[in-house]
């Protein structure tokens, strides 16, 4: 299984450092965040980003944009560009802001994914709470109806199990899984605290890549032991 880094992890730290320690916790891919390091319409810092990947080795996974399919369709331009500059297989977008259906929303999700196709690029919605993809039937519906993929990360307001039925659903349509060890109320602990889950749900996506994203204090020191971490979990599987 592929193991990476999301680069907001560290929102202080700048592009070299993301991919130096992303490169050094032995992590082979970096999702590059849209609202720090590689802002929309920033085609410089996108063109920097895929040279530092190029020389650390790293695979420019995707590109985690902020835009949301309940904006005006035209922001959704530089976001592709800029994924394209940054060489990214896929871009992450956000399924409105609330989570009831909203069709015009879903009208630009599908926009989107075929404005992307054009170049090559998927396009895929983040699981989270106070969007559309809250409820994982809505998620897949959307996916089944508009050809996106899905970002999974487990939801901290419910239970393991509950996580564990929302990622099955949605297994067919993964493009990622974001992997971080939170407990109810947003308390960060380290990834050795949720390992035992973390192996559950490798099992049932095993052919995706599992990217750490948040560590305990935003500690870069953190990274190291959760990419260690990571690294058992994945490789037991």
């Amino acid at each position: 299984m592929k193991r990476g880094l999301v680069s907001i992890t560290f929102r202080r730290l700048g592009r070299d450092e993301i991919a130096r320690h992303c490169r050094a916790a032995g992590l082979g891919q970096i999702e590059w965040g849209g609202d720090v390091h590689v802002p929309a319409g920033d085609l410089e810092a996108a063109a920097d980003a895929a040279r530092l990947c190029r020389e650390y080795g790293i695979e420019p996974a995707g590109y985690g944009s902020y835009y949301n399919a309940a904006d005006d369709f035209c922001k959704f331009g530089p976001v592709l560009s800029t994924a394209a500059a940054l060489g990214a297989g896929y871009i992450r977008i956000w399924a409105g802001r609330g989570k009831e259906y909203d069709e015009a929303a879903e009208e630009n999700i599908s926009r989107a994914v075929r404005e992307a196709a054009d170049k090559n690029i998927r396009v895929s919605l983040e699981c989270h709470r106070k969007t559309m993809t809250e409820d994982p039937r809505l998620a897949v519906r959307l996916a089944e109806e508009t050809g996106c993929l899905l970002h999974f990360q487990p939801n901290p307001d419910i239970g393991f199990e509950e996580n564990l039925r929302a990622l099955s659903l949605s297994a067919p349509y993964l493009c990622a899984c974001h992997v971080f060890s939170w407990e109810r109320g947003d308390v960060r602990l380290p990834l050795s605290a949720q390992a035992r889950q973390w192996r559950e749900y490798a099992k049932i996506a095993p052919d995706v890549p599992f990217l750490l994203e948040f560590v305990k204090d935003d500690d870069v020191n953190n990274l190291y032991s959760d990419a260690e971490t990571l690294k058992s979990i994945l490789e037991t599987d």
